[in-house]
């Protein structure tokens, strides 16, 4: 099987910040015998060592995603690493077998967890339904409003704050307009726990209704308010693993049939909005399940 290797991304060890662990590298590989589309481009990253582990010179693979180049030599590294792709391809020329190889070695970044949940899928009316009995009468209170969380993502004064509360005057949230929704991805991020709680039924509703126009729409935003954000230099970091599921359930007040709903909405996104699901996604997902169907 033929592949072309691309370098996309290396950090610059002159700019990175004096604390910054590890320098992120990524690249891909690129199947030209295979059409444009799923499986044609396959994406990898690892991290380097600022101060390697031993004194031992060279470049070694620690484990795996990170390496340590002692001294420091990018030209190394890189011809390091394409050696190590060469191999895989040479031991066994087949695409899925030799990204098996190399994501032992290097973070596969494109792999697909999804399909381990398509037991726990439900479709979308029963979703809908079932977000709106979880949810019914949940209220906003006090909690930040929609708009106000985009003020505060804007930097905005307390004076736009204030009145910002005047735009959401709705009662229910299932009244929450969905251009508000789609035109304000963000806001989970800046919500209080009242206005995220009050917010999610409304988002997961529009998702599922919305689902499939976009991989970037509102929808995949919702998906990830109920994971853990990791940032690509932070693959392979276990930050998935180490996500307080307990600790977000109790900060929201998730009940139980709620905490059922988010998981079955994670589904739903992961296979039939086709948003997939990284490992880290993989192992907060594995948590939601274990919370959802274990009560």
């Amino acid at each position: 099987m033929k592949y072309e290797l691309e370098w996309q991304y290396s950090d610059d060890p002159e700019q990175l910040h004096e604390s910054a662990p590890y320098l992120h590298f990524n690249f891909v590989l690129f199947f030209p015998e295979v059409p444009p589309g799923k499986g044609y481009a396959e994406h990898f990253a690892f991290n380097v060592l600022r101060k390697p582990e031993t004194s031992e010179s060279g470049i070694s693979l620690l484990r795996r995603g990170f390496l340590q180049s002692n001294p420091f030599s990018k030209p190394s590294i890189l011809e390091f690493v394409e050696k190590i792709v060469e191999e895989a391809f040479e031991k066994d020329p087949g695409i899925i077998s030799s990204i098996a190889h190399l994501d032992e070695r290097f973070i596969h970044t494109d792999a697909d967890f999804s399909g381990e949940f398509a037991g726990d899928l439900i479709e979308a009316d029963e979703l809908l339904e079932l977000i709106n009995q979880a949810f019914d009468r949940v209220e906003r209170g006090e909690g930040m409003t929609l708009h106000q969380a985009v003020v505060v993502d804007d930097y905005g004064s307390e004076e736009e704050f204030t009145a910002a509360g005047e735009l959401d005057l709705e009662d229910n949230w299932q009244d929450v307009p969905d251009s508000d929704l789609a035109e304000n991805t963000s806001i989970f991020c800046f919500l209080d726990p009242p206005g995220f709680r009050y917010y999610l039924p409304a988002a997961m509703s529009f998702a599922v209704k919305d689902c499939g126009r976009d991989v970037y729409d509102s929808s995949f935003f919702t998906y990830l308010a109920v994971l853990p954000t990791v940032a690509p230099r932070d693959s392979g970091r276990g930050f998935g693993a180490a996500f307080d599921l307990d600790a977000f359930i109790q900060r929201y007040s998730f009940t139980a049939l709620q905490v059922e709903t988010i998981y079955r909405f994670i589904c739903f996104m992961a296979i039939r909005a086709r948003h997939g699901m990284d490992e880290d996604q993989y192992a907060a997902a594995k948590k939601w399940r274990q919370a959802a169907l274990s009560q």
